[in-house]
């Protein structure tokens, strides 16, 4: 079972984590010598790319979710179950995991993924079953249905899955961040040179998986996070550089709040 959230130990290398629970056994001397030897064959042969000695917490969520297959393949698994395995990936990272899977299929392993998202539901599987409200309401195989059929079945009605807008009409412009650099916790630059307006009566959404600078970004514009460099403006106002930035009480005062 691969998990939508990790089951590892964060301070812990990656070997460490997969072989937790068989310490008695290999933990010493030419049994762990010769579990790490598996391991880097296992990774040879499905591609996975993984260092054994690096540190969970450094490791980036794409590759966690290797290490949680790695640890799987490890075990002899033969059917592996994906709960929302891409919830928390970034597009590259989910062509990886993707990559992976089909070759653990070719494999002749057996994969479950459990999923909401219907075009990865017709990129991956072969066969599909929908549940609604604990029962299950269809299997069909995936070649002989569509993204509408299957989305009617999800929620018991008809989808619109394409919604025909008229164009928003952007107002001044109320919000302004030029070139802004913001570093994390660790003094790693997690926001790199992002340039964004937002207009009045305009709604902005900032995608993106965690832990690629939302939370650090946030944080600047609020007022809790230095920034290494460029600025901020609000109502054609610098409110923070390098040099000078409000705290959340002055901000709050000027008409921005963090919620």
């Amino acid at each position: 079972m691969v998990h939508q959230h990790f089951m590892l130990v964060e301070n812990f290398t990656v070997l460490e984590n997969i072989i937790l629970g068989f310490e008695g056994e290999i933990v010493f001397g030419k049994k762990l010598k010769q579990a790490k030897k598996n391991l880097k064959n296992l990774c040879e042969t499905y591609k996975l790319n993984i260092d054994l000695d690096s540190i969970i917490s450094d490791l980036s969520v794409g590759f966690r979710q290797r290490v949680e297959i790695l640890k799987s393949l490890y075990r002899g698994a033969e059917i592996f179950i994906l709960d929302e395995p891409t919830g928390v990936l970034t597009p590259q990272e989910v062509d990886e995991l993707f990559k992976i899977l089909r070759s653990l299929q070719k494999e002749g392993k057996t994969i479950v993924l459990i999923t909401h998202k219907l075009n990865e539901i017709m990129a991956l599987t072969s066969e599909v079953s929908v549940m609604r409200q604990g029962e299950m309401v269809g299997h069909k195989k995936t070649e002989s249905t569509n993204k509408e059929e299957l989305a009617e079945m999800m929620v018991g009605r008809s989808v619109l899955l394409r919604i025909n807008k008229t164009e928003a009409k952007k107002g001044e412009v109320v919000f302004r961040v030029n070139n802004l650099q913001v570093k994390d916790d660790l003094d790693v630059m997690r926001v790199k040179n992002v340039n964004f307006e937002i207009h009045e009566g305009e709604i902005l959404g900032l995608a993106g998986v965690t832990g690629n600078g939302q939370t650090e970004l946030l944080e600047a514009l609020s007022g809790i996070r230095k920034i290494e460099s460029g600025e901020i403006q609000l109502f054609n106002e610098t409110i923070s550089d390098q040099n000078n930035f409000l705290n959340p009480r002055d901000l709050k005062e000027k008409g921005l709040v963090h919620v």
